[in-house]
């Protein structure tokens, strides 16, 4: 017979890999399709500034969709233009998954923002990403996540999009585990590595999150075992 400790792990597994839901919150892609982009604010849960703490993007439609960007698209940074399979043909290929179309400005990260609506416990933070139309004419990007967690901000790492037409999947750890709380945020810069021009590249971002149920199950697995030990 299982110990109830074996069940409680066999249980907290199948919820670690159940998939999520749909219109996951800390899913940018999911969000934006959820609640489209007519507003930047910082009311939202993600929003996006041109540099860390600078100006908000501004919403933008035209023939080309709906996204954040600055006065002048063409030269500062671009963010929530969805981009989805099959889309931006060019040198560097078509969008291979379903994402968001960013652009650096010049010497001006795109920076998007998380920040929880709720206390959320996340592990870190995923950013997939693959150079889209023009971006092998540039030389790629920069991607860098850090947190302000208690006004105190620490940087998760960085890593670079350049010169390859596959896509890469990134995992920028928070250590052992953070709580988010009001106020808190999550920051993910895309930086033009010198050179703005042809920074064409498709992005999703998702917050590491225990699955539901999984922390609940974590504290019956330590009952359980407190248990057996008294």
């Amino acid at each position: 017979m299982k110990s109830p400790l074996f069940l409680v792990a066999a249980s907290l597994a199948a919820a670690t890999l159940a998939p999520t839901a749909l219109a996951d919150i800390t899913n940018f892609r999911d969000w934006m399709d959820a609640n489209g982009v007519a507003t930047n604010s910082t009311s939202n849960t993600w929003y996006g500034t041109a540099g860390i703490g600078g100006s908000m993007l501004a919403p933008v439609t035209n023939s080309n969709g709906s996204y954040w960007a600055g006065s002048y698209a063409s030269s500062t940074p671009v963010l929530a233009l969805a981009a989805n399979v099959g889309s931006w043909t060019g040198a560097a290929g078509p969008a291979t998954f379903n994402g968001s179309w960013v652009h650096t400005g010049p010497n001006v990260a795109a920076v998007l923002v998380f920040q929880p609506s709720q206390t959320t416990y996340a592990t870190g933070m995923n950013v997939r990403s693959e150079l889209i139309a023009n971006g092998l004419s540039g030389n790629g990007i920069t991607i860098t996540v850090s947190t302000v967690i208690g006004g105190v901000t620490t940087n998760r790492g960085t890593t670079t999009l350049a010169g390859t037409t596959a896509d890469q999947l990134d995992f920028f750890a928070f250590g052992s585990g953070v709580t988010l709380g009001a106020g808190d945020k999550v920051m993910i810069s895309f930086g033009d590595r010198g050179d703005y021009n042809f920074d064409h590249a498709n992005f999703n971002a998702w917050l590491a999150v225990p699955a539901p149920g999984a922390l609940a199950l974590l504290t019956a697995a330590g009952l359980v075992s407190r248990r057996r030990r008294g």
